[in-house]
């Protein structure tokens, strides 16, 4: 559980973003760069504090060597290969620098090129070096903490702990790290065991009691995480950490005790007034225990400045529709729009509240004028309106009015699917067709109606936008495969067909759908050991209801009856309504069908 309860707009039919999107890697990079680049925690509070130079720079450490001619030579070299190769190429020179003259600067550079490089075997190198020459020092302990604890070197995690005990280095990124990875269940019980394999002498640190209580609540352990939490709350009553409170509220909630987690938020928001991550859960557990006057009144009380106040003013708007009290919410929007100038965020939720109290044509109106980075999501809300209201003729136009270029393909997609769970295939091929006009160049709409005209049974249409894409990208496996496939299904062009997929297949041999088609091809041809050689290959990397349903025919013409039967009864049990195994199966053993719907449990 996240305890800073961020929410985001309501989006049914998913998110879109450009094409690039951040992966879990990048997102560890970035958390890293925080370590490096953001003030340390005061005691475990999530508000950013001054660091003491003296932290840094002890005069008890060892004396910064001066760098030497050649040395700032070697360093200009160093800087030029960051600048032109990057930090993989560049760490070794930093590295070699940094441990010739144990200048502090210097290491605390390579530290962020060793991040900037996501290379944990860099990270920890230079981690080690700012240990080496600075013991004492938080932000690399938290470096070589992380890299440890993604490897899941749990025993050496628990070492670092105690060293840094005993240097009296406080643990700061302990639960700061445990907030930063809530999601990541993996992390968490690495957490866990590195916690449970500490000293008893450690048990008295705050920051391991806190990160103690925090995996209890993540664990589901409600009591245990609620006694912690008060027994750190006891302990250290002068620390202004919000974390404790968190931690008990959720926890109290968590078990039914709302009132009383209420009363936490609430003596926690007397002890650090105005803090957003108390005002947020405190304005939604007030809507939860039906007090939204309550509610309102804390809002328009605490007085935030931007961005702040827009935050929790949206946050307490979309709490209120979540609990359906529409007509609360839009007298928030009034409110937060008298104060602050024209929000997207703002517009979203007047539209959905306007569409709880059933003005529908107020709603669409509102919504339509949402862009920004919420403009996917309003679209696609649009979309499911229009569709209640019975418009569903009128989607496509919207769409393609709304939807920037550069997200056509993904918002294509998504409305496209809304189509196809409404049973209405042929919008979807009309605004594919709709969205060609407007951006004739993309290829993954062309490819798109390419398959949908082939499932609609328009397979010569498939068959000349496939070589429109091939005349432009004629080495790409997919296409050459979609339109050998086509070819060997739809007509009687096997020889040219198998040309295609033949050369799909040169391009890459390890995908399993080119395999199954290369298969499919030799048993049509009546190779049949070729085709059970490749289907079997194809099967083994993807056992997918149509390889199947192709291997297992091959099996069966060449009199491996059980072999084949073995293959379709495991491809049922994963994917029991797949049209063409179920035909294939039919047609020559129908006496399976029977076997397998009496094997289904009631």
């Amino acid at each position: 559980m996240n305890l800073v309860l961020g929410k985001y707009m309501p989006c049914h039919l998913g998110a879109i973003s450009p094409r690039s999107q951040s992966k879990p890697r990048i997102k560890g990079f970035l958390a890293l760069l925080a370590i490096l680049s953001l003030p340390l925690l005061n005691a475990c509070s999530p508000h950013p504090t001054q660091v003491q130079t003296a932290t840094w720079l002890s005069d008890a450490q060892r004396p910064v060597s001066p760098l030497k001619n050649d040395h700032i030579s070697a360093l200009l070299k160093a800087e030029f290969t960051l600048q032109r190769e990057g930090p993989n190429k560049a760490f070794e020179a930093f590295y070699d620098l940094a441990s010739q003259s144990n200048d502090i600067t210097l290491i605390k550079r390579l530290g962020f090129i060793a991040v900037a490089s996501q290379n944990n075997d860099f990270i920890e190198k230079s981690a080690n070096l700012w240990l080496s020459v600075r013991p004492a020092s938080e932000p690399a302990y938290a470096l070589k903490w992380q890299v440890l604890i993604k490897e899941k070197r749990t025993e050496e995690a628990a070492t670092l702990l105690t060293n840094a005990i005993r240097q009296n280095v406080p643990l700061h990124f302990l639960p700061r790290y445990l907030e930063d990875n809530v999601r990541d269940s993996e992390q968490i019980s690495a957490i866990q065991d590195v916690i449970a394999m500490l000293p008893p002498s450690t048990s008295d640190d705050p920051h391991i009691q806190l990160s103690q209580a925090h995996i209890l609540l993540l664990s589901g352990d409600n009591e245990g995480a609620i006694a912690t939490a008060q027994a750190w709350l006891a302990q250290h009553d002068g620390e202004k950490s919000t974390v404790p409170y968190l931690i008990l509220a959720f926890s109290q909630r968590n078990i039914g005790q709302l009132d009383d987690a209420i009363a936490t938020l609430q003596t926690a928001n007397a002890r650090l007034p105005k803090d957003i991550n108390l005002i947020t859960p405190l304005i939604d557990f007030l809507i939860e225990n039906e007090q939204s006057t309550k509610a309102i009144e804390l809002y328009d009380t605490i007085r935030l400045e931007m961005p702040e106040a827009l935050q929790i003013g949206v946050n307490l708007m979309q709490t209120l529709l979540e609990y359906k009290q529409p007509q609360q919410a839009l007298d928030t929007a009034n409110h937060l729009e008298a104060q602050f100038s024209q929000s997207d965020q703002v517009s979203y939720l007047t539209a959905v509240a306007l569409y709880q109290l059933n003005n529908k044509h107020d709603a669409i109106t509102t919504m339509n004028q949402v862009d920004g980075v919420l403009q996917a999501n309003a679209t696609n809300q649009i979309a499911l309106w229009m569709y209640e209201d019975n418009k569903a003729n009128a989607i496509n136009d919207m769409v393609i009015r709304r939807t920037p270029r550069e997200i056509m393909p993904e918002q294509v997609a998504i409305i496209g699917r809304l189509h196809e769970e409404n049973g209405n295939i042929e919008l979807f091929y009309a605004l594919l067709n709709q969205a060609l006009e407007a951006f004739p160049e993309s290829a993954i709409l062309r490819y798109r109606k390419a398959l949908l005209a082939d499932s609609l049974g328009d397979w010569a249409v498939t068959e000349t936008e496939l070589k429109t894409l091939l005349s432009k990208d004629p080495d790409n496996p997919q296409y050459l495969n979609a339109l050998g496939y086509t070819l060997l299904t739809r007509t009687e062009r096997i020889d040219e067909a198998m040309s295609y997929i033949e050369s799909a297949y040169e391009k890459t041999d390890d995908d399993p759908a080119i395999i199954d088609s290369l298969g499919w091809g030799f048993f049509l041809k009546g190779e049949l050991e070729q085709s059970s050689y490749y289907l079997k290959k194809a099967w083994s990397i993807l056992p997918d209801a149509e390889i199947a349903a192709h291997y297992g025919e091959s099996l069966w013409q060449q009199r491996h009856y059980e072999a084949a039967i073995e293959i379709w009864r495991t491809a049922l049990e994963t994917s029991p309504a797949t049209p063409v195994l179920l035909d294939t199966i039919k047609r020559l053993s129908p006496s399976l069908l029977e076997e397998f719907k009496q094997d289904e449990p009631s």
